[in-house]
């Protein structure tokens, strides 16, 4: 790795390799998405540093056509190459895999369509930005009622799944949902939970 990233030879790593890290890791910050094995992301960060090389190559073009009139050093164009570009690419293709973009264009193609989350339970929180009630049921038929709103979280730990629901409530038996008394939010193991049901707050308030 030392000889990889020497100054000899630093633009040919930046280039077609750093780039597509950046990309990787952008997106990733933004896509609730299981990371991939290293030499998996190797492959994808080279594959990544060569789209971004013809997106440099047809933004290069467009400056020259439109006689760019300002002159640019080289080391910050290859700041530009290696860094702006490549985040600026990670943003375009995060909020393309949030907004379902890819997945309207394979279906058109006819082609088939991966999600590049793996886990429902991921796919199930990945639009934390909507406010829900919840109900957990367990295998021992215990009902747990929360909120999972801007204040809840729900672990994406392979190893380890649990969840924050930033308010409980309890239930009686005309089904009316009521706050818990004093007011409380609660840290629940998802270990043998057997379904996780979730609720609009206006079909919520319904029930």
């Amino acid at each position: 790795m030392v000889d990889l990233i020497n100054p000899t030879n630093f633009e040919f790593f930046a280039r077609y390799l750093l780039s597509g890290l950046i990309i990787i890791w952008i997106r990733s910050s933004f896509v609730n998405a299981e990371r991939p094995k290293l030499t998996e992301m190797v492959v994808e960060a080279v594959i990544l540093s060569l789209v971004n090389q013809l997106a440099f190559i047809l933004l290069s073009e467009l400056a020259l056509f439109i006689r760019w009139p300002f002159h640019l050093s080289a080391p910050f164009v290859l700041l530009l190459e290696s860094l702006l570009l490549p985040a600026c690419l990670g943003l375009l293709f995060a909020y393309s895999l949030s907004a379902g973009w890819n997945r309207a264009i394979l279906r058109r193609l006819s082609m088939p369509v991966q999600n590049p989350i793996r886990r429902a339970y991921d796919f199930a929180f990945l639009q934390n930005d909507i406010a829900r009630f919840v109900i957990l049921t367990y295998e021992d038929g215990t009902k747990v009622y929360g909120y999972f709103g801007e204040n809840s979280l729900a672990a994406t730990n392979p190893e380890r799944s649990d969840i924050y629901l930033e308010r409980l409530y309890d239930v009686d038996d005309s089904g009316q949902w009521y706050e818990k008394t004093p007011s409380r939010g609660g840290l629940l193991n998802l270990t043998g939970m057997r379904s996780l049901e979730f609720l609009e707050p206006e079909g919520a308030d319904d029930e």
